[in-house]
């Protein structure tokens, strides 16, 4: 059984989950008192020397739960973190989940069928040991992002200190605002929404600021709306973990496109999510808050030139029929019913073009390919920018590069690799010639190596007659909607 959720986060896997240790409770703001600890930073670990701050994990190699005081989720109750600490290394990777986001009542109350967000209703103390359960097995943060995972063979940061960021505020990690939504219809109640993920990763980076006093290298990723979130609070984690000597970021699937080019299409969606969720106070807060202020895309080289030995890298595939609905779905429509002519704004409320038509995912990927290509001239002008962008991957409809390749191969073979290779699964589909993703991860934590852009011209999958450059109606048509046996 596979289940998917919706602005990624992740595919999520029906199986046993390779026990993660127990839900361990941290208080907010507590951890343990003086003393040596055993983790980087904290009186044992690679460096040695707590730095000052006094606090001790109060156990390594499993999840622990922190709760940073006053942050909430969307629906008020508390805002959860999780740390799985390392005795053996100094070095940090946190990770965001990823799980949809909305801006109006038919978003944020799930309802119409229109695309909403992810854990409306909080995050319950087991969420990294049991981020899904399929036919009552738990599936972990470590099996569904694998770059958590603690076996070597799978994640090359198996053995740093790990940050899992839970995901309840619709906001791609982006809001500081408290929304009443209403119903338009006048027949249900309103909603109080909590558009509170900036703010919340601020509460949270003061916790990490003090747990982890000394880090020669922190890798910031996530999945979607996690992608998003990474990229968006990247300078804020690298400048308030002030012990931070080298940094590394990774956007999986959650791009911030130029807006302003004549070939910009994500700029009804920045206007959008800027009103809805007051994101300027968070671009006001950065840095050249006027650049953003312009063009939000400009975030890319903006990060680029304010740590300029940092090594900053985006991936994505280039038939993502997800983040490619929420960028586009909502905000423009074809003139007529034929490719050939134009895909204009649309105004209406509800849905433009419809994930289900055929020429409209056509549509969807011709929106997709032009953001596409300012992306790449844009990461192509800075020296440590990168990015690794496969053609397509069955697995989550191309959504998501740092998830499991579960439909890859045939289920009884995945089940097999998730028992005894999880490494090969892991990456399963998202090569690109000789080279996987773990393979680029690799190399862009290689200081002696350029950061390296990979981009897959070679047409493959399902859908590519959907595609610009092989566009073809009638077979767009069978792909999408194949005849019945």
């Amino acid at each position: 059984m596979i289940q998917r959720w919706l602005l990624g986060s992740c595919l999520v896997l029906g199986l046993i989950a390779a026990g993660c240790g127990s839900d361990s409770s941290a208080a907010a703001g507590s951890g343990g008192g003086g003393g040596s600890g055993g983790a980087a930073g904290f009186g044992g670990g690679a460096t040695g020397g707590s730095g000052g701050s006094g606090f001790v994990p109060p156990e390594y190699g499993s999840w622990v739960k922190f709760e940073p005081e006053g942050a909430v989720c969307s629906d008020g109750s508390p805002y959860k973190f999780w740390v799985e600490f390392s005795q053996t290394s100094d070095n940090v990777i946190i990770f965001f989940e990823g799980g949809g986001a909305c801006w109006d009542y038919a978003s944020c109350s799930g309802n119409g069928g229109i695309r909403g967000a992810a854990n409306p209703h909080g995050l319950p103390d087991s969420h990294a040991d049991a981020l899904a359960n399929i036919a009552g097995m738990d599936v972990s943060a470590s099996e569904v992002y694998p770059l958590l995972n603690q076996d070597p063979g799978v994640s090359p940061m198996a053995d740093w200190n790990k940050v899992f960021v839970g995901y309840c505020t619709g906001d791609v990690y982006s809001g500081d605002r408290t929304v009443t939504y209403q119903d338009p219809d006048g027949v249900a109640p309103d909603i109080e929404f909590h558009h509170a993920g900036h703010a919340n990763v601020l509460a949270m980076i003061t916790m990490l600021n003090e747990m982890f006093t000394t880090v020669p290298k922190l890798f910031v990723g996530g999945c979607s709306a996690g992608g998003a979130g990474a990229i968006v609070n990247y300078y804020f984690l690298r400048t308030g973990i002030e012990g931070v000597q080298k940094g590394y970021l990774l956007d999986d699937s959650g791009p911030v496109y130029p807006d302003q080019a004549m070939t910009s299409r994500s700029l009804a969606l920045h206007q959008k999510i800027r009103s809805s969720w007051d994101t300027d106070k968070v671009i006001d807060s950065g840095p050249r808050p006027d650049e953003l202020r312009a063009d939000l895309g400009n975030l890319n080289t903006v990060l680029a030139e304010e740590f300029p030995d940092d090594r900053l890298a985006m991936t994505y595939n280039r038939l993502d029929y997800n983040y490619s609905l929420y960028s586009y779905e909502r905000f423009w429509t074809r003139e007529t019913p034929d490719m050939r002519d134009p895909i204009v704004p649309f105004a209406g409320d509800g849905l433009g073009l419809d994930q289900n038509v055929t020429l409209d995912r056509a549509a969807v990927y011709s929106l997709w390919w032009d953001d596409t290509a300012l992306l790449r001239t844009q990461y192509d002008s800075k020296s440590n920018l990168g990015y690794y962008i496969p053609f397509y991957r069955t697995t989550n409809d191309s959504h998501c590069v740092t998830i499991p390749g579960f439909e890859e191969v045939p289920l009884s073979e995945a089940l097999n690799l998730f028992l005894t290779d999880f490494g090969a699964l892991a990456w399963k589909g998202s090569e690109i010639g000789d080279m996987n993703l773990r393979d680029y991860v690799d190399q862009l934590l290689d200081d002696s190596q350029p950061v390296g852009s990979y981009f897959e011209e070679d047409p493959e999958g399902a859908y590519r007659s959907c595609t610009p450059a092989e566009f073809d109606a009638a077979l767009c048509e069978a792909a999408v909607n194949p005849p019945m046996p």
